[in-house]
């Protein structure tokens, strides 16, 4: 590592010249960011310097570079194409978003990394059987990974990786300079569990009052998933969490399942042993995740009065209060450190993202999901993403 400038001298000799030798080819100002018309990325180069650079101080990285990544794993550039397309949407759901909801650019001058680097590759974790989606360093850079694989029709994909991502990582670096209330450490104390939560499934997570196995890692993690998960997740998906919040979820190892289907029995609108589903084990033998319901000697389930299944909650949590609370907990301490409505940028991030009718409510597909507004088609035949990418392609004319 090279610190500063260094000047050796030694008898007889000097490496300093006091020649004139011109001009440097260097950019001695770090803040003129020079631009090669005549480069096949200048478009995407002068974007960045536009909406990133000049207004918010912030390098976006797509050119790979080694020294700013994990150089024990094995990853590879973005592509052009999609580069373009995270430049473009991370302005308009991210930066532009914040600036809708605060009325101006400070915020995320303020706050916002200094460095996003997109990386095409995934970062897997062999020897864990994880994947970093992103990570963050000293809140100064912002990692995102698997930009090759973007998907601009499927929305999922894009806030799992990406955008869920960004919120997350964002999430901490507010956190670091204002500490998250005591409070929210101590309402899931006791059931963090930091080498298991990868086995954990969603559903089970909500009933002990996570909103994703991953908030169930350690209080930091539940503190950023919180925050990024309710800005992100659609009506529908927060809708999906709460209600699967309310159950205590249960496991049972399946040692024949070609037997155990044949003794199961029928409820009608309850199926799968009452509401439950299979995920593979280390064991070879199926998981079956169900919820938790008063059953008999043979493990039937024993229907109540009303002919229903009577839920129980042996463990004592209530997942929904749970997941509400740490939302309360985190939708006034934004407001009260940074005068940000969290559901004010829910609300701006997610009309950005789904298409609305008229009057602000959101427009079903015939499968009742919620719309692409960033690839649906216009009255003149475009998409808003086609829009956005001309924001990058404006710049084709001043090509030499």
């Amino acid at each position: 590592m090279i610190l500063g400038s260094v000047c050796l001298l030694a008898t007889g000799f000097a490496s300093c010249s006091d020649d004139d030798l011109g001009d440097t080819i260097f950019n001695t100002n770090p803040s003129v960011d020079y631009l090669d018309k005549s480069s096949f990325t200048f478009p995407l180069d002068t974007f960045i310097k536009v909406n990133y650079n000049e207004p918010y101080n912030i390098r976006m990285i797509y050119r790979l570079e080694d020294k700013a990544t994990d150089m024990s794993k094995n990853l590879t550039p973005a592509t052009y194409d999609n580069s373009v397309d995270m430049a473009v949407l991370t302005k308009y759901l991210w930066y532009d978003a914040y600036k809708a909801v605060t009325g101006s650019e400070d915020f995320m001058k303020t706050y916002s990394p200094r460095i996003i680097q997109l990386c095409g590759s995934k970062n897997y974790n062999p020897s864990q059987g994880t994947e970093v989606l992103g990570d963050a360093s000293s809140g100064v850079k912002i990692n995102l990974y698997n930009v090759n694989n973007l998907d601009v029709n499927n929305v999922d994909m894009m806030n799992q990786y990406f955008f869920h991502t960004m919120h997350h990582e964002f999430g901490h670096i507010l956190d670091q300079t204002h500490l998250h209330p005591t409070e929210f450490n101590l309402l899931s104390a006791g059931h963090y569990d930091a080498s298991g939560w990868n086995e954990t499934p969603d559903s089970v997570a909500a009933g002990r009052g996570f909103v994703s196995p991953y908030a169930s890692m350690m209080q930091s993690e539940d503190w950023a998933e919180t925050v990024s998960t309710y800005i992100t997740a659609d009506t529908l998906a927060w809708t999906q969490l709460l209600a699967s919040s309310e159950y205590e979820w249960e496991l049972k190892e399946i040692d024949d399942l070609a037997a155990y289907n044949k003794l199961l029995p029928s409820f009608g609108e309850y199926s799968l042993d009452t509401i439950g589903y299979f995920q593979p084990s280390e064991s070879g033998k199926p998981h079956l995740y169900r919820r938790a319901c008063v059953r008999d000697g043979n493990d039937h389930v024993v229907l109540g009065a009303d002919g229903k299944p009577q839920w129980t909650h042996n463990s004592g949590i209530d997942g929904k209060a749970i997941i509400l609370r740490k939302l309360d907990l985190a939708r006034n301490y934004l407001k009260t450190y940074y005068n940000i409505s969290i559901d004010e940028l829910r609300a701006e991030v997610q009309k950005r993202t789904f298409v609305t009718n008229a009057d602000g409510s959101f427009v079903y597909d015939r499968l009742g999901r919620l719309v692409n507004k960033l690839t649906y088609k216009q009255d003149d035949g475009t998409t808003l993403l086609d829009q956005l990418r001309q924001e990058v392609n404006q710049y084709k004319s001043l090509q030499k």
